[in-house]
């Protein structure tokens, strides 16, 4: 029996596990939702009728436009300065020694922590809702670029100084970044789904749009079955935009060899 033959049954295994777990989730979400006070915990159904009518009535289009405009702007800013400064620190022990200590102490403060500064610096206007979604996913993506850097083989950088590659530049193309690039794409998966949840915490602490002022606007007035139903737009969003970075990095596999 072929390695494809036995992959079909335990892919449908796996199908039919998630199905029955989600069975049995959403099935006691309905139960209890009806056991209970539904502005506390309203039925899945009601939920599932609240996301489809914010979705035909166009506001979750509106709102998630607004929203995928801050998450890029932000991400696409902290993906590159984390890529060019977890190349810094990762080749340059000087710059690792010096930023480390406070690169790590950032790190470890809550970004949420950080909201009423911003507010103070930026405003509630878009520069202090990308500076939230950068903070957010910026530490993913530097740590990663920043491992794979140094976990560049010194035997391949001697092999090609011996050949002529003496430039750090040269050095840089022909062996550090094709080896750091699964870390770079691990990096930026991670920084995605971080970046939604800063996008989040932007949009509901900065200014009541996007996604955030949906989830803002239906708590205020406790609509319970609208208010899950935006909230849920969220991870399915970040488990979207997961995939699509797990793909490409998929498609970067064969690096690791180098």
């Amino acid at each position: 029996m072929t390695a494809t033959t036995w992959a079909l049954p335990n892919r449908n295994q796996r199908i039919l596990r998630h199905f029955l777990f989600a069975l049995l989730v959403f099935g006691a979400w309905e139960i209890g939702g009806r056991l209970t006070n539904p502005i506390l915990l309203p039925p899945f159904s009601s939920v599932v009728v609240a996301f489809v009518e914010i979705l035909l009535d166009g506001s979750l289009i509106e709102a998630m436009a607004e929203s995928l405009r801050l998450l890029f702007i932000g991400f696409g800013i902290a993906a590159v300065v984390a890529f060019v400064m977890g190349i810094a620190i990762g080749r340059y022990r000087s710059l690792d020694q010096m930023l480390s200590p406070f690169i790590n102490a950032m790190y470890a403060t809550p970004d949420i922590a950080l909201v009423p500064l911003i507010l103070v610096w930026f405003g509630f206007g878009l520069p202090g809702r990308i500076v939230v979604v950068f903070l957010a996913a910026f530490f993913a993506i530097l740590y990663n670029v920043y491992a794979g850097v140094k976990d560049a083989p010194r035997d391949l950088i001697e092999v090609s100084r011996s050949f002529g590659v003496r430039s750090e530049l040269g050095i840089l193309r022909a062996v550090v970044l094709p080896s750091a690039v699964p870390f770079i794409m691990a990096g930026l998966r991670l920084g995605i789904g971080r970046a939604v949840v800063g996008m989040a915490i932007a949009e509901v602490f900065l200014r009541l749009g996007g996604i955030g002022g949906l989830i803002m606007g239906y708590g205020a007035v406790f609509r319970t079955d609208f208010l899950i139903a935006s909230i849920i737009s969220l991870p399915l969003l970040g488990i979207a935009l997961t995939k699509i970075f797990a793909r490409i990095e998929h498609r970067f596999e064969y690096w690791r060899t180098v």
